[in-house]
């Protein structure tokens, strides 16, 4: 069927609809209220296209679609559609960090305050997000200072588990995990760390002072004291907090900034009328794309995510759909979410603060990419690369004298360390100190994956090692039929200039290469490779010490597999373990103080 037969069966009903080209990929995925009248609209007239739509139109051969009940139906499926496929000419949010969250779980008798980074439809409170996965545990180790909530992970909801940890002795918790606390009593608690979190401080305090005034007066004098004590930590946080909203709203403000045919979307959190922080995407290859358009489609990838919806989302102008992304993220929050331009006033000057926020983000993100793309330009002249490396993938490995052997591999993207593109890889085939034939079994499990998967292979490859394990890498690339990739060796102590620095070894020299000591594309591989060894070195570090402590354990009495498993999870590594005290073995689920006594004796 070509297209002007599709476009004849086409209904007038909402769906979304997917353009695809001559060998079947999807160009661009989009939605509509009448999907027949939108898809014509392609075909109509060119000219009223922009160019990069225009370019689109005169690729596709072939045209699919789903129909939907509604338009927010539509919405929905256009959006997780695009981030499955990530069309060449959608709109693309590449970030896909999942930002940490505070989650009160007041879905538990007992709540209790966890890091997560997904936001779940439970009856737990999420608060956030953070930017930085620091800032939350800052958050979190401070509200554990104030409030004496529980730390364990116990699941209290079906009786008392053990008597009272090193937390109650220090009076930072009222060891509900021993029935020394009502429920009642715990929920106050609960209360409050839920004012701090939401910014309600001035409500905070004025509930700590009547709860005081109330254990003073019943002559509970030791709980009003530490209700003082909570009443001025809190007012100390209060001095240090950036108050952006006297009303309390939950905020994000977006704005963009762009040049050519890149752009950054900056997004200011403000929770409870505080600003806690901001993040910038970066976009690329948006040229002829109109600004409504960025903000329409940041908007459903962005919020389509796991992440917290707050009550009112400020845009710099106007976008297409909003009633409809209204619609569609009032029903996703369970309440009213309002989308608008504010013209004027203090919500005016936050959406201003936000453009000179991406502005900055902008220079930041791709004046250093330019230079970013000269010294890979500079790469390519250097070692007579085929193409321009910007994807590179490095690979180490980690073993001592053939034992816990392991592989790493590290991913570069235009310079950067792309560390979601990391892999690690425990030698299963290998046995002995044949570094040779490690990289083999690291380079087969790795790009038959890839081929398998059909994904996309990278620019150039750097192997660990000289002229060997460069021929190894060629061997196997050979019998896996992956051509048209650049390959070479890295190897220290071969420079006579510098015995500390690396040589470069291609297949088609047999001399090593010697870059400019001081130049920046030397700098760039010798910094690729030595995160490749400490990624390999981290992770054989990791097994040894997990091999050690699960040999030590096993062979305490009283410890079976469970209590292990407990253990392993909650230290990770032989140092933590010994450098725990018998209290801090203690805490862990199910160890009593005979099981800890000889743990530490063994270590």
């Amino acid at each position: 069927m070509n297209i002007t037969e599709k476009l004849d069966n086409i209904p007038s009903v909402p769906g979304i609809y997917l353009m695809k080209d001559a060998k079947g990929n999807i160009l661009y995925v989009g939605k509509a209220k009448s999907l027949s009248s939108r898809v014509r609209s392609y075909f109509q007239d060119l000219r009223r296209l922009s160019s990069r739509i225009q370019q689109m139109v005169l690729k596709v051969t072939d045209i699919d679609y789903i129909t939907t009940a509604t338009e927010v139906e539509a919405l929905i499926l256009e959006s997780n559609l695009i981030k499955k496929h990530k069309p060449k000419y959608n709109v693309m949010l590449r970030d896909d960090k999942e930002y940490p969250y505070l989650k009160l779980s007041i879905d538990e008798e007992f709540p209790r305050l966890l890091v997560v980074r997904r936001v779940k439809k439970d009856k737990a409170r999420y608060f956030g997000p953070y930017v930085l996965v620091k800032k939350a545990r800052e958050t979190l180790r401070l509200i554990y200072k104030i409030f004496p909530l529980r730390q364990s992970k116990d699941n209290l909801n079906g009786g008392y588990k053990r008597r009272p940890c090193l937390n109650y002795q220090m009076g930072r918790c009222l060891a509900p995990c021993a029935g020394y606390v009502t429920k009642e009593e715990y929920w106050k608690i609960v209360k409050e760390v839920a004012l701090f979190l939401r910014g309600r401080n001035d409500d905070l305090i004025r509930y700590l002072k009547e709860r005081m005034k109330e254990a003073s007066e019943n002559m509970r004098y030791e709980e009003a004291a530490r209700i003082r004590d909570q009443i001025a930590a809190v007012k100390s946080v209060i001095e240090k907090q950036r108050i952006i909203s006297t009303s309390l709203e939950d905020q994000d403000i977006l704005a963009l900034h762009r040049e050519g045919d890149r752009a950054t979307l900056q997004i200011l959190f403000v929770r409870g009328g505080k600003m806690i922080g901001d993040k910038g995407f970066n976009l690329r290859g948006i040229e002829g794309i109109e600004a409504k358009e960025i903000l329409s489609s940041f908007i459903k990838q962005y919020y389509g995510r796991d992440v917290f919806i707050p009550k009112e989302i400020l845009i710099m102008e106007d976008i297409e759909d909003l009633p409809l992304l209204e619609k569609w993220l009032s029903e996703k929050k369970g309440v009213k979410v309002s989308i608008f331009v504010p013209k004027r006033g203090k919500k005016r000057d936050l959406v201003i603060m936000a453009a000179k926020n991406a502005m900055y983000s902008f220079s930041i993100a791709f004046d250093s990419k330019r230079s970013e793309d000269s010294i890979l330009e500079g790469l390519k002249r250097s070692l007579n690369l085929s193409n321009i490396p910007r994807r590179i993938e490095a690979f180490d490995i980690s073993n001592i004298s053939g034992t816990t052997p392991v592989g790493s591999m590290v991913s570069f993207l235009d310079g950067k360390a792309n560390k979601e593109g990391y892999r690690r890889f425990r030698i299963r085939d290998i046995e002995g100190a044949d570094d040779c034939g490690m990289m083999a079994e690291v380079i087969r499990r790795r790009y038959s994956r890839l081929s398998e998967k059909g994904e996309t292979m990278p620019d150039l490859i750097i192997l660990d090692g000289g002229k060997g394990q460069l021929n190894t890498g060629l061997r196997v690339l050979r019998e896996l039929k992956v051509k048209d990739i650049d390959v070479i060796g890295i190897a220290k102590g071969e420079d006579r200039r510098d015995p500390k620095t690396d040589v470069i070894y291609q297949p088609s020299l047999k001399e090593p290469i010697l870059l400019p000591l001081n130049s920046h594309e030397r700098h760039l591989l010798q910094r690729i490779r030595d995160e490749a060894h400490r990624f390999a070195i981290t992770y054989h570090r990791r097994l040894r010490d997990t091999d050690s402590l699960h040999s030590i354990i096993e062979d305490v009495s009283g410890i079976g597999k469970k209590r292990m498993h407990t253990l392993l999870t909650h230290f990770g590594s032989l140092k933590s373990l010994r450098e725990a005290s018998v209290e801090e073995i203690m805490r862990v689920s199910h160890i009593n103080v005979k099981i800890a006594k000889e743990i530490k004796r063994r270590i």
